[in-house]
């Protein structure tokens, strides 16, 4: 939701990571890339966001929404910012599996306030949120962040049968092009893998 700030030479960086990311971490299945202004991927492929009324009945106003040529399971994983608590969130992803459907929806919410006012299609405000939310920290610096999920099966966004999705969630840019936006979710990726790595340790 904030001013995106990136120079050329990080991007191209990001970018080369982003190029690389199926090889480097060897993820199977799936990966879905989407940001809060309607920009999205599936497995390289344009997958565009819209705004329309929020099937899940969450707000009362058109919400930007992805759609998946697959079900998933439903429910609400909430994206926290460096020293927020759950009490705070700042954005929210919310799966949602019409009955009997063989698609799903995405819907992507994002906070807004008087002194960081609404500038992505997500600032619609945050509905209530789930009492089997899921919480993951976003990663990066703000005005450049987001969060990678790897649902386990049984939670939200999860294959019912069994095959293995990744979402890269990109949040606070601005209407990126499609190779920034995959450079960011490589990048995310990168971080994540490193991250791991280092609990393991």
């Amino acid at each position: 939701m904030k001013t995106f700030k990136k120079t050329i030479g990080m991007a191209a960086c990001v970018g080369i990571l982003a190029a690389s990311a199926t090889s480097v971490f060897g993820v199977p299945g799936n990966i879905f890339t989407f940001d809060e202004n309607g920009n999205g991927n599936l497995d390289g492929q344009p997958l565009r966001g819209l705004m329309a009324p929020d099937p899940s009945g969450g707000l009362p106003v058109p919400v930007l929404i992805y759609q998946l040529p697959f079900p998933v399971l439903p429910g609400d994983v909430v994206l926290l910012e460096p020293g927020q608590s759950s009490s705070e969130p700042s954005d929210l992803v919310r799966f949602f599996n019409p009955a009997g459907a063989n698609i799903s929806d995405i819907i992507f919410y994002s906070d807004f306030s008087p002194t960081d006012p609404p500038d992505a299609l997500a600032d619609t405000g945050l509905p209530p949120v789930s009492p089997s939310a899921i919480f993951i920290n976003e990663v990066g610096h703000e005005g450049n962040n987001g969060a990678v999920w790897i649902p386990l099966p049984g939670q939200p966004g999860a294959n019912p049968a069994g095959a293995q999705i990744t979402y890269n969630i990109i949040s606070d840019v601005p209407e990126p092009g499609s190779m920034l936006l995959a450079g960011l979710s490589g990048g995310l990726l990168l971080l994540m893998k490193v991250r791991r790595q280092a609990r393991r340790a």
